[in-house]
């Protein structure tokens, strides 16, 4: 399926590089340098944005020895691409540029002849309406991350400002960087397949437990694209993201898609994978001849029992709450329906370890790090989410004689880091023999 960006957002920046400002044959002013930022939308392929820029020239002219302006204003361009223009290479389009802008100035020099020729120099403060005209070169799809895309620009301005004494010209060479982002391109990620290329992608497992005990430790995507109807593939990525939506876990490679690729469920940073989570994917696959697609899907991990110390126990960060509530008002229908799943397979562990009993214990992050969170929010509320949890398997037929609700609070917080918070708020099950 291919993805239409019909709206997307852009960021950018830029170094300026002038040439002499000239009324009519007279050279106003003199070589120069500046920077610009500018920020705004595409919208197919229009492109609508807000530009500030500063330059300042020292390189006297016939009167002026030194400016230094201040402009911002309003931008709009359209660009022409391989869709427009067959013959243009993917990664080339072509953008003639409209602007017009507030201009605000400080001059130093000769305000006439007269005062030149008598060595009487003076500064000026004003303002000018400025119009520009300009023919840029973008170079998209050279480097993508994600729904962005880092765009290099290149082109000249042609800038004619409004005076007084008439118009005065001049031009700049510009080189910079734009950064895109598509929220449709997001969604597709998430949800969704997209791209030019038609990407494939599964896995062996329903669940994925690499826990070591030889039962679906691995998980096996199959992967298949048409990139041979486009010269070949260039280059592939996988990307796993962790529940926080952080990258967990990426691989690159360049040439054949492998069509069998194993993971074991440990992460970039060595970490393994939580139990009883879901776990997002993308493959990204990039054709010779620049086109590109991707898809992306979801690998859940089981509920994986662990033992230390003759104590066997398993942790759920995913069993999800309605916002500083033990119920699950605000959750979607798909949420509610992920926990009454969770909440089966839990059960279905605990009746076949009925020789154990079982300590809930309820998990909150301290967000303000303070005691008084912990004691007056924290405490209250995690006791009564493994109260709501410990009802919930009393449902399924788990005995009650066995249970035991307990809250933490934030005692015993995993992580400080602000990616991987989402680890602190969690359930954790610790099974004891009965004596």
């Amino acid at each position: 399926m291919a993805l239409s960006a019909e709206i997307s957002y852009f960021a950018g920046a830029h170094g300026d590089f002038s040439i002499p400002a000239f009324s009519g044959s007279e050279k106003t002013y003199g070589f120069g340098g500046g920077a610009s930022v500018e920020g705004g939308v595409y919208i197919q392929n229009l492109s609508l944005g807000i530009f500030g820029h500063i330059a300042s020239s020292n390189d006297s002219g016939d009167l002026v020895q030194k400016i230094t302006e201040y402009k911002v204003g309003l931008e709009a361009g359209y660009y022409f691409g391989k869709e427009i223009i067959p013959f243009f290479p993917v990664w080339l389009n072509v953008r003639p540029n409209l602007a017009a802008f507030a201009d605000f100035y400080n001059a130093e020099g000769y305000r006439s002849e007269s005062k030149k020729i008598i060595g009487y120099d003076e500064s000026s403060k004003g303002f000018s309406p400025v119009f520009e005209a300009g023919l840029l070169f973008d170079f998209p799809n050279l480097l993508k991350y994600g729904a962005f895309d880092f765009i290099p620009v290149a082109g000249y301005y042609g800038t004619f400002r409004m005076e007084n004494k008439g118009i005065i010209y001049s031009g700049r060479v510009s080189l910079g960087m734009r950064v895109s982002y598509s929220p449709v391109k997001a969604r597709a990620l998430r949800y969704g397949e997209g791209g030019t290329l038609s990407v494939l992608a599964s896995t062996n497992i329903k669940l994925f437990s690499p826990d070591g005990d030889g039962t679906d430790d691995e998980v096996v995507f199959r992967v298949s694209s048409d990139a041979d109807e486009h010269d070949g593939v260039s280059n592939w990525e996988l990307r796993i993201y962790n529940p926080g939506q952080k990258v967990f876990y990426s691989e690159k490679g360049r040439g054949k898609l492998p069509e069998y690729y194993k993971w074991n469920g440990v992460g970039s940073n060595s970490d393994i994978v939580e139990g009883g989570c879901i776990y997002q994917y993308v493959w990204y696959v990039k054709a010779k001849d620049g086109s590109d697609g991707y898809i992306p899907g979801i690998v859940e991990t089981d509920v994986m029992l662990k033992e230390e110390d003759g104590v066997l126990h398993f942790s759920l960060s995913s069993i999800q709450f309605g916002p500083n509530s033990a119920d699950y008002k605000g959750l979607t229908e798909e949420q509610v329906a992920r926990n009454k799943e969770l909440f089966d397979t839990v059960a279905r562990i605990l009746k076949q370890y009925s020789e154990y009993n079982v300590t809930i214990e309820g998990h909150a992050n301290n967000v303000s790090g303070t005691q008084r969170e912990h004691e007056k929010e924290l405490l209250p509320l995690s006791q009564k989410r493994a109260e709501t949890v410990m009802a919930e398997l009393i449902n399924r037929g788990v005995d009650q004689a066995r249970l035991t609700a307990v809250g933490r609070g934030s005692e015993k917080m995993l992580t400080n880091k602000k990616d991987e918070l989402w680890k602190n708020r969690r359930v954790e099950f610790i099974l004891t023999q009965k004596e």
